[in-house]
């Protein structure tokens, strides 16, 4: 039967390449970042349901039965008992676990900030904390504490000053692209100081608060030996370089159930835009930064002492802010940058310091999606997308080699070599204006940043993320409309994943949507938690639930 083959280099080079497309995939086959039936459960949900009111889903971490988490867990006298612990702790475990350092990025210029290691000298950062409150508490009446700052080593020192002498953190929206109405905010939260840089805002604004008693300006290094005195005899001014160097009086008890920081965020009345006022407790803020840390599964993907963290958006945001608290909690490297905001440039923020892990708006990681989509002109770098999105399919980070970078398509510069492994972002609930991700477009950023990138749902009123999807969940699901109260607008938006550990949600009936509609139940997101101001609130959006577990848009 054989005798009649003629065998020459043709036939032996087709059956060699044959031969190898059955063999070498299964040779060099990778397994996937995890098990794809651990993406089929991610949250636990609850065995019955009230009337009009789909079932509770939870965290795996904490299904029914099981407390949410609260707290720190931080050890105390008793050996078998821990503590949550309150904001000043959030410091303190920095201090305790970290490299002991904060980074301030000014364009090509990096400071390194000792955060505090005994002996304490007066250039630390905790010294300057605890100059900052003791000033600040000798001012009589001082209680409500605004701060108007950029992302800075002045906007953290004031932060824990107010967490260390039980005052009031302010959180005024910050943003370089855009200024608020900073007088009304002020009247609004009865701010008895406010801390902002000299120059940046009309003596109008200030005037308008009547409460102000003190303005305390952060000067830049080359405009220091000006006089900032303020014209107006009526407000006292000092400047912050002087006032780090008061002395430091003992900081006293803290009251965990009063307001620790206050937030604003937008609240829409049908198509009407108004700002809403949000107040965190010590336990609220506490809860969430506990929720964010354990959120971050599996265990080998959550902070470390040797990551490097950059908040890419505004510290002004409550989800910004956890993340950061959460990051110095856990002892990693923070990096500050002030050009950060809403539509920050990612790669002016984080190049000069090769981050592991930034938080970044949707706006933000959406231009950058855009500029790198538009960088891919050759059919070469289409061919190369397109294996790189197969590589995400079948549960892989594309990594790329030598061969691909020799023409590759222009990549965000995120650090030469990047050490980028993770990226955060989320939609914020009832936002008409923001900018919501597809998976399609995550999936896009995972191959053109070559890191994971998470995604999930925040809102003012709940401190950290709410729902947020698994690390590693690179599936492409069908794409649903972003809706409004009233209506909905054609845009799309990805899956929020699984509940995290310091909240539960569900869905109430609202209108046409019901808990019990086929394929999943619909109906208004309503939060309740420990992280939760109020311990419930309705986020005033239609959502629905995925049998595996996640949460979407309707």
């Amino acid at each position: 039967m054989f005798d009649d083959l003629e065998l020459n280099v043709v036939t032996y080079t087709l059956l060699a390449l044959v031969l190898g497309l059955m063999i070498l995939p299964v040779i060099f086959q990778k397994d996937p970042d995890i098990h794809p039936m651990i993406l089929n459960r991610q949250s636990h949900v609850s065995p019955v349901r009230n009337p009009k009111e789909s079932a509770v889903h939870r965290s795996t971490l904490s299904p029914p039965g099981h407390p949410l988490a609260s707290g720190l867990g931080l050890p105390t006298d008793q050996k078998y008992r821990t503590r949550d612990g309150d904001i000043r702790d959030v410091w303190s475990q920095a201090v305790k676990e970290g490299k002991g350092k904060v980074l301030s990025v000014k364009g090509s210029e990096i400071n390194e900030f000792d955060i505090g290691r005994f002996p304490v000298r007066r250039d630390q950062l905790t010294q300057n904390i605890h100059s900052l409150g003791s000033y600040i508490k000798s001012i009589p009446g001082a209680k409500r504490i605004a701060i108007y700052l950029a992302n800075d080593i002045e906007n953290l020192v004031a932060s824990f000053a107010c967490a260390f002498y039980d005052l009031t953190l302010i959180v005024l929206p910050f943003d370089p692209t855009s200024s608020p109405d900073v007088a009304s905010l002020l009247r609004r939260s009865k701010a008895d100081v406010l801390i902002a840089p000299a120059g940046d805002l009309a003596l109008n604004d200030v005037d308008g608060a009547k409460n102000i008693k003190e303005i305390i300006y952060v000067v830049e290094p080359g405009s220091q030996h000006l006089d900032w005195t303020s014209p107006n005899g009526g407000v006292k001014t000092s400047v912050y370089h002087d006032v780090i160097k008061a002395a430091v009086t003992g900081a006293g008890n803290v009251d965990l159930d009063g307001p620790a920081v206050i937030v604003f965020g937008p609240k829409y009345i049908g198509e009407e835009r108004r700002i809403e006022m949000a107040e965190f407790n010590h336990k609220q803020v506490i809860a969430g930064v506990a929720s964010t840390i354990a959120s971050i599964r599996p265990s080998p993907e959550t902070f470390k002492p040797e990551d490097i963290f950059v908040p890419v958006d505004t510290l002004s945001d409550i989800y910004t802010r956890i993340f950061t608290y959460a990051a110095l909690a856990s002892g990693a490297t923070v990096a500050l940058n002030p050009i950060a905001g809403t539509h920050a440039d990612l790669e002016l923020c984080v190049k000069r310091v090769r981050p592991t892990v930034i938080v970044a708006s949707t706006p933000t990681l959406a231009h950058t999606a855009a500029v790198t989509a538009g960088s891919r002109m050759e059919i070469w770098h289409n061919i190369l997308h397109y294996f790189q999105c197969r590589t995400l399919e079948s549960g892989r980070i594309p990594k790329g080699n030598a061969l691909i970078r020799l023409n590759d398509y222009t990549r965000p510069n995120v650090g030469e070599p990047s050490r980028l492994r993770l990226v955060f972002s989320a939609e914020r609930a009832g936002d008409l204006g923001s900018h919501p991700l597809n998976s399609e477009d995550l999936n896009d950023l995972r191959a053109y940043l070559g890191s994971k990138v998470v995604y999930g749902l925040k809102h003012h009123m709940v401190a950290g993320p709410i729902n947020q999807q698994h690390v590693y969940d690179y599936r492409v699901q069908p794409q649903t409309p972003k809706p409004s109260k009233k209506k909905e607008i054609p845009r799309k938006c990805a899956h929020f994943g699984g509940v995290t550990p310091g909240c539960e949600v569900f869905t109430r009936d609202w209108e046409i949507f019901r808990a019990s509609n086929a394929g999943g139940s619909r109906g208004e997101i309503v939060v309740r938690g420990p992280t939760v101001i109020g311990g419930e609130v309705p986020l005033g959006v239609v959502g629905k639930w995925w049998p595996d577990g996640v949460l979407s848009y309707v």
